[in-house]
């Protein structure tokens, strides 16, 4: 049965926001890979059925709400990207984490977001971006 109702959301969207208020301590306490790599849930903790994409941005859109009320959470696209990623991942979508720094720039200024099938997933990403890490690693899929 697939999930329908923004009620159905809500499960998905408190994992969300649990997520989203752990994650800064989770990364002063392990690298990003190995964060990542936690993040990654198991064969065995995979869906039965794939939650929709659409369902999935709905539940992080609210809970994108819900801690921008609170103060002193991170609330960086570094944040946002690894909170997707976990949910997607968790969702049954083969989504990838990339990080990339500005071409050229006289200081270090980056992003970070969430791709699927190869292709950024609900953002156009700028061209003079130049990848400097993913997970997991290698081309997109």
């Amino acid at each position: 049965m697939a999930i329908k109702t923004k009620i159905d959301q809500v499960p998905i969207a408190a994992r969300a926001v649990a997520t989203r208020l752990r994650l800064a301590s989770m990364l002063r306490d392990s690298s990003l890979p190995d964060l990542l790599r936690a993040l990654s849930p198991d064969d065995e903790a995979k869906p039965r059925e794939v939650v929709p994409v659409e369902v999935v941005q709905e539940a992080l859109s609210a809970s994108q709400r819900i801690v921008g009320r609170f103060k002193g959470v991170p609330d960086t696209c570094l944040y946002r990207s690894l909170a997707r990623y976990a949910l997607l991942r968790r969702a049954g979508h083969p989504v990838r984490f990339v990080m990339a720094l500005e071409r050229g720039s006289s200081k270090i200024e980056g992003h970070a977001w969430v791709e699927l099938d190869g292709k950024p997933l609900g953002e156009e990403i700028e061209e003079k971006l130049a990848v400097t890490f993913s997970y997991p690693p290698g081309p997109p899929s």
